[in-house]
């Protein structure tokens, strides 16, 4: 109740191609976490690309330092500390365009615009109720950095950050109204690890990574009590609750500078599938 408080070659070729279009059509899975790739440059200096991204998956995230604030006709009535809670099984799918640029020939630096929903049920008031926001604008970018190479290994690092704003309603069956909810998410990776050819034209790679998340959520909602209009308004930072883990990937080169990715990413509150294809110039 409220106030208790994600064969041959032309066979591979449309495999990847099935992929890919399953891919920009957004389908319907989970969260969250951004791809990552391979964790080192992929363009020389003056090489750009293009491409697409996905990740589908979920995971739990922390609402710490809670607030809530009543208000009756406008005016202020009374106030406290809310409950700490765990937002379960939080659910996201993300696309992106990319588009990257190489700074040096062990260096590059790329640049996302897309777009991102999200989906939770029963955490916050657990009355059954969910919330479910259609795609909003996110942004993206970060960097890829080589420090060794040759010609069947690559070992770098990957450092990249996202956000998305979600504006939407929380509902369950047997309310009579649904709360506004405004949640902000802000995302930080870091992965370092090798990129290895296995073959001519595949590459597999991976390794530990770091993920951390920011932000906030409010949740508000409104009722009659004794003639006035109360307003509730309950406001929680959003932090992971787990920051540590581990991913792995293959990439396939398609010819003609251009490439496709796929990857699992994993930490013991999270978990995605990741997919990316990319054309260079």
């Amino acid at each position: 109740m409220k106030k208790t408080t994600i064969t041959s070659q032309v066979g591979q070729l449309r495999f990847c191609g099935g992929v890919a279009i399953a891919v920009f059509l957004c389908g319907s899975a989970a969260f969250a976490l951004d791809p990552m790739g391979p964790p080192a440059a992929g363009l020389r200096a003056g090489q750009w690309s293009f491409g697409g991204d996905y990740s589908s998956g979920e995971m739990d995230i922390k609402l710490n330092e809670g607030e809530w604030e009543d208000y009756v006709d406008g005016l202020l009535w009374d106030w406290g500390k809310a409950d700490s809670l765990t937002i379960k099984n939080l659910k996201m799918n993300k696309v992106y365009a990319n588009f990257g640029l190489g700074m040096a020939d062990n260096l590059e630096v790329f640049f996302r615009i897309g777009g991102s929903d999200a989906r939770f049920g029963d955490s916050i008031w657990e009355d059954g109720e969910k919330f479910d926001e259609g795609c909003e604008f996110a942004l993206g970018g970060g960097l890829r950095a080589t420090f060794y190479e040759d010609r069947n290994l690559k070992i770098g690092a990957l450092l990249q950050a996202s956000g998305a704003e979600f504006r939407g309603r929380l509902a369950a069956d047997d309310w009579v109204s649904s709360d506004s909810v405004d949640m902000d998410i802000a995302e930080i990776q870091f992965a370092i690890g090798p990129t290895l050819r296995v073959v001519d034209g595949f590459w597999v790679y991976g390794g530990p990574f770091f993920h951390f998340i920011n932000g906030s959520l409010d949740d508000e909602f409104s009722s009659v009590d004794g003639g006035g209009v109360l307003t509730s308004i309950y406001s929680w930072d959003i932090d992971e609750r787990s920051f540590f883990g581990g991913y792995i990937g293959a990439q396939l080169d398609l010819g003609g500078g251009s490439s496709f990715n796929i990857e699992y990413q994993h930490t013991s509150d999270a978990e995605a599938v990741a997919a990316s294809l990319v054309f260079r110039f």
